[in-house]
């Protein structure tokens, strides 16, 4: 079996997109955790156990190019109202952690 250039390349971008995939659904799902964690430490409710994706760039950190990824979500304090909530992470790292101005 003789491999060409272009075979090892297709090979090679395969992988690179499956990696991609694999790594943005363990960062999303560690968003959802610590939106939850964050969530109860301030005794509000997030709704629909759920993040969305909402950004997702590349940036270049430090000398190495690492992807900003923001995920949006929805959380209430009295659990009828809804407000927004936003969840930031540089690589793998929790950056920010953003809620809108809510009634208690």
């Amino acid at each position: 079996m003789n491999l060409q250039l272009s075979d090892i390349v297709i090979l090679l971008l395969v992988f690179v997109a499956i990696y991609s995939w694999w790594r943005n659904a363990t960062i999303r799902e560690q968003a959802l955790i610590m939106a939850k964690k964050h969530c109860e430490s301030l005794n509000l409710q997030l709704l629909e156990d759920s993040v969305a994706g909402s950004e997702w760039r590349p940036t270049w950190q430090h000398g190495q190019i690492k992807i900003k990824r923001s995920y949006k979500f929805e959380f209430s304090s009295s659990g009828i109202a809804r407000y927004q909530g936003k969840i930031s992470y540089l690589g793998a790292h929790k950056t920010e952690v953003w809620l809108s101005p809510h009634d208690f």
